[in-house]
């Protein structure tokens, strides 16, 4: 598989706006297109030999293009990018398998070699290329850093519905909306590498006006499992969401931590993810 197959594919599902996963993905890709070739990937990165037969199997239902055989092949609930919601079980993944897997994604996969396109990667599991799918270590599927345009439709329609429900100073584009033991949290995106955090005090409904609001926050990635943050400043106070998309099966969707003076002050698990 080419890199300039990988970028035919992301490039068929590309949106009016960077999509925050895709975002990750493109930046993995630069960098392998910078100077990292397959031929030349270290030993230690290629993929294991004992999970050469598990990712076949994957590569298999996509070539077949078999709703079902992709469904079983799935770790659930399967997130989607917010507010599209995770995918529960396979019945669910079979109704919206065209939604997820369009054609240019299972051409992705199919054309695929299990011994030179994909590679655990330590603890995390193993992926595709730059991260586009990876799988756990039984074989499921665990995150798909891909929207299609049916999701990114999906995703304007629920945007528009939650406008009415909002604080009207507050509705610009959702990346997250979380519920802590404490405080209800949204983010959003205002546009050019812009975000903004608003907090609600627990019992509060997010029409009524924000116990805080902070202002020119900025996206930070974790490799290339698409593991974030969205970090935000206040005097000597700094606000960070962790979100979780890579995880164990521990693993809370995030966290939110406080710091002073660079000091953890306070550290509370996302509890509901709205």
């Amino acid at each position: 598989m080419s890199v300039a197959l990988s970028v035919k594919g992301i490039k068929s599902a590309s949106l009016d706006k960077v999509k925050l996963l895709e975002m990750a993905f493109y930046a993995a890709l630069v960098i392998g297109v910078m100077g990292l070739s397959r031929h030349a990937r270290a030993a230690d990165e290629m993929l294991v030999k004992e999970y050469i037969p598990l990712v076949q199997g994957l590569i298999d239902a996509a070539k077949a293009n078999d709703p079902e055989a992709m469904a079983k092949r799935v770790a659930y609930p399967l997130k989607r990018e917010y507010p599209i919601p995770a995918i529960q079980n396979r019945q669910e993944m079979v109704t919206r398998f065209d939604q997820v897997f369009e054609p240019q994604l299972l051409e992705l996969i199919a054309n695929s070699k299990a011994d030179i396109d994909w590679q655990t990667m330590g603890w995390r599991g193993i992926m595709l290329g730059s991260g586009v799918v990876w799988m756990d270590f039984d074989g499921k599927i665990i995150a798909i850093n891909y929207q299609t345009p049916a999701e990114a439709k999906l995703k304007a329609e629920l945007i528009a519905k939650q406008q009415t429900a909002l604080h009207v100073s507050e509705f610009v584009s959702p990346e997250l909306v979380w519920q802590t033991a404490k405080f209800t949290i949204r983010v959003d995106n205002m546009g050019n590498d812009q975000y903004r955090y608003a907090a609600w005090s627990k019992g509060k409904s997010l029409s009524e006006k924000p116990d805080l609001v902070l202002n020119k926050g900025k996206l930070v990635f974790d490799g290339s499992g698409g593991n974030h943050s969205f970090q935000f400043r206040s005097g000597p106070y700094q606000y960070h969401c962790y979100v979780t998309v890579l995880g164990t099966s521990d693993s809370p969707p995030g966290e939110l931590v406080v710091y002073k003076n660079d000091q953890e002050i306070l550290k509370q698990t996302v509890i509901k993810v709205d």
